[in-house]
């Protein structure tokens, strides 16, 4: 499904029509703000953040993953939202190596006796990326693991609990002859989709081939645990990696004339987990349609309201295959990122009854942009907390690269990375509040010394 690619999809999309609104609205709110001193506050539109979430999650752009068509549609649409809105917009590409379901699925047991029992995908079973093993088919008598370093036949199809699991052994398992993997999951459920295979952020992950490994919820693995001696396992993983190409979308604003050299830096990830074999697609509604949408606002509602100020707004991609997007622009940024203050959205606006968490690497800048961040969120009337170090999001290679960076996010697990994660799961009222917390900071930050 995701192939390596550079795509140039035509540009003449409409505008959502919420959007000159929003920027009308603030620019005429804030006509007499300053470049520097204190800047009116500027109020964004939940309604236009949501629908912008909602077209970012819907079919078209079928689970936005990184090098896939609807991938390069999304980033094709919030360039031109962004254009609208007054900013210079380029693409950076860089390579990536991503995880795809383009192979079949299976478990089942073969019993003694021959009969057989199978488990169904995505309810009792799912695949799994971590330690960069390619799928295929695999068959061999089960053994439950008791002790990891305890021996086990030759071609076997281990069944690990859930407390015994641990990626470093499976080079073990592998070389000791197991044929293949099937690990209980704990704390997660075969409805999600995992991209993220081991490896350090900026490197390419390096397949291995002839082990399979699957993940099963609590009560498949009991039933597997129950079968009759001489049991055998037949399974197969869909997952394959694939070279493909990653698309970051830049917009900058120079608003003083002397070249883009922003204070301030919003940014999102806009890809998801993109779809399964079969069509059915993962909408990443919540995880990060909002925090792309949002993004977007807020860059609209800041240019509007300074418009002599420089200013940067991001849209990253591959952040679910491994912080791809984020690493590649720190290592050849557009502008300098050190003393840059960069806001990282991620997951904004769950109707669940959620804090707010400001999460940072627990540098001294990184820090004192989270508590601030805090304190502007909690005046706002939101519960949130500071809570460090966290490296798994965007911030990090931001931070690395000398910027002070913090992510906010509202982490609603209930159905993260399923195909449950839709516009349906937003609240229009909490992404107009959060929105207006987040521009009345930023219209500070900018309007500061």
């Amino acid at each position: 499904m995701i192939q390596a690619m550079k795509r140039n999809i035509g540009r003449g999309r409409r505008a959502s029509p919420a959007l000159p609104t929003l920027v009308a609205s603030i620019a005429a709110a804030c006509a007499c703000a300053p470049s520097h001193g204190p800047a009116a506050a500027a109020d964004i539109d939940g309604a236009a953040v949501l629908a912008l979430a909602t077209e970012l999650a819907g079919p078209a752009h079928a689970g936005r993953a990184l090098g896939s068509p609807g991938g390069a549609l999304a980033a094709e649409l919030l360039a031109g939202r962004l254009r609208e809105a007054g900013f210079e917009v380029a693409f950076r590409d860089f390579p990536e190596r991503v995880p795809v379901n383009a192979g079949n699925a299976a478990l089942e047991t073969v019993a003694p006796d021959g009969s057989t029992e199978g488990f169904a995908w995505r309810e009792d079973f799912r695949e799994i990326a971590r330690g960069g093993y390619e799928g295929g088919p695999a068959e061999g008598p089960l053994f439950l693991v008791s002790d990891p370093g305890a021996p086990f036949p030759r071609g076997s199809i281990l069944l690990v609990p859930g407390r015994l699991s641990d990626p470093e052994d499976d080079a073990s398992y592998a070389a000791r002859g197991a044929a293949g993997l099937v690990v209980e999951l704990v704390g997660t459920d075969p409805a999600r989709r995992p991209l993220w295979a081991g490896q350090a952020p900026g490197t390419l992950v390096v397949p291995k081939q002839g082990f399979v490994k699957l993940g099963v919820s609590g009560a498949a693995f009991t039933r597997l645990a129950a079968s009759a001696p001489g049991t055998r396992l037949r399974i197969e993983s869909p997952l394959r990696f694939v070279d493909a190409t990653g698309r970051n979308v830049v917009a900058t604003r120079d608003g003083d004339g002397g070249g883009a050299a922003p204070r301030l830096v919003v940014c999102a990830h806009y890809d998801h987990v993109g779809a399964d074999r079969d069509g059915s697609y993962f909408p990443g509604a919540l995880d990060n349609a909002t925090g792309a949408a949002m993004a977007v606002a807020l860059g609209a509602a800041l240019a509007a309201a300074l418009p002599g100020a420089d200013l940067a707004v991001l849209l990253l991609d591959g952040e679910e295959v491994n912080l791809s997007g984020s690493t590649a622009f720190a290592r050849a940024p557009d502008f300098t990122l050190a003393g840059v203050t960069v806001l990282n959205l991620d997951m904004l606006g769950s109707r669940a009854d959620l804090p707010v968490s400001v999460y940072s690497l627990g540098d001294p800048a990184g820090s004192r942009l989270a508590r601030a961040l805090v304190a502007a969120l909690e005046a706002a009337g939101f519960r949130s907390a500071h809570e460090a170090p966290v490296r798994n999001l965007d911030h990090t290679p931001f931070s690395m690269a000398g910027a002070s960076a913090a992510s906010i996010t509202e982490y609603d697990t209930a159905d993260y990375h399923t195909k449950r994660d839709l516009p349906a799961g937003l609240s229009e009222d909490e992404l107009d509040r959060l929105g207006d917390a987040l521009a009345s900071w930023a219209l500070a930050e900018l309007a500061g010394p």
